[in-house]
C-alpha cells in the first residue's frame, strides 16, 4: 500500500457541504477529498482528534503548504530569471513568499471566515490568514497533487500579484538593507532594545536604530523582531540611501 493511499484512507471524515460550496467559489477546481480541507480550516483550539487520537488542525498542513509554495515559486523564478544568481533568486523568492504577502492573500479570500473555531481573528494572531493560506495549499496538494497546487498558486499568487520588474526594486527587509548599507559605507550602527512598554494586557518592545552613536529612529511592536524592522524602515526613509550606497542630502 502506497504512502498516499494510507493518507487517503486515514483522512476519511463526514463532509461539511457548506464548506465545499464556499471552497468551490474560490478554488479553480472542485475539491475531491473534503477531509483535507476540513483539517486545513480547523483551529487547534477546537481540540479535535480522529478515532486514532491524532490531532486535527491546520498546523501540519501549514508546514506542508509552506514547502509546496516555496518549491513552485522557486521553479517559476528559475525559469523566468535565467541570468539570476542563486543569491538573487533567493532574495526574489523572499520578496514573494513573505508573511505580509501571504497574509494579504489569505485575507483576499476571507479565509478566516471558513475556519472552524470560536476564537476571533485578534485572538488568533496577526498571521492567521497567511498560515491558513499555506494550510489550504497543503490540502490542495494532497487532494489534487502538484499540478493542482501549482494551478492554485499561479491563479492566486503569481499571475495576478507578481510583477518581477517592480519586485526587483522592492525591499523585502529594511533591517537587512540598512545593515548592508551601513557596513558598505563604514557607518557604525546598532539596534538598542529598551524595556518593555506595558500596553494593557500586552507587552510591547521598543527598539532604537542608532547610527554613528546618534538615535535616528524608533520602532515599537509586540515582538522585538518587528520593532527592529519598523525602526529600520523609518531609518531608511530618513537616511534614504541611493543606488550607490550614499546618503541623499535632505532638502
Amino acid at each position: 500500500m502506497s504512502f498516499i493511499t494510507k493518507i487517503l484512507q486515514f483522512k476519511q471524515a463526514p463532509e461539511n457541504k457548506n464548506l465545499r460550496h464556499k471552497l468551490e467559489a474560490i478554488l479553480p477546481f472542485k475539491p475531491q477529498n473534503m477531509a483535507f480541507y476540513q483539517e486545513a480550516l480547523t483551529h487547534k483550539a477546537k481540540n479535535l482528534k480522529d478515532e486514532n487520537g491524532h490531532k486535527i488542525n491546520f498546523e501540519r498542513l501549514e508546514f506542508l503548504g509552506d514547502a509546496i509554495i516555496e518549491t513552485i515559486v522557486s521553479v517559476f523564478l528559475y525559469k523566468e530569471l535565467p541570468l539570476a544568481t542563486e543569491g538573487e533568486l533567493t532574495i526574489m523568492r523572499a520578496k514573494i513568499v513573505n508573511r505580509k504577502h501571504l497574509n494579504e492573500l489569505g485575507k483576499s479570500f476571507h479565509i478566516t471566515k471558513l475556519l472552524n473555531t470560536k476564537l476571533t481573528d485578534r485572538q488568533m494572531g496577526h498571521d492567521i490568514s497567511g498560515n491558513l493560506y499555506e494550510a489550504l495549499v497543503g490540502a490542495i496538494f494532497l487532494d489534487k497533487g502538484y499540478a493542482g497546487a501549482k494551478k492554485f498558486i499561479y491563479s492566486s499568487m503569481i499571475d495576478s500579484h507578481i510583477d518581477l520588474e517592480k519586485l526587483d526594486k522592492k525591499i523585502s527587509s529594511y533591517k537587512s538593507h540598512m545593515i548592508e548599507w551601513a557596513q558598505k559605507n563604514h557607518q557604525s550602527f546598532e539596534f538598542v532594545a529598551q524595556n518593555d512598554v506595558n500596553k494593557g494586557k500586552h507587552n510591547y518592545f521598543k527598539v532604537n536604530f542608532v547610527l554613528n552613536q546618534k538615535k535616528i529612529s524608533q520602532g515599537r511592536s509586540s515582538s522585538k523582531k518587528k520593532a527592529e524592522e519598523i525602526a529600520a524602515r523609518r531609518a531608511y526613509y530618513i537616511v534614504q540611501p541611493d543606488k550607490n550606497g550614499k546618503k541623499k542630502e535632505s532638502s
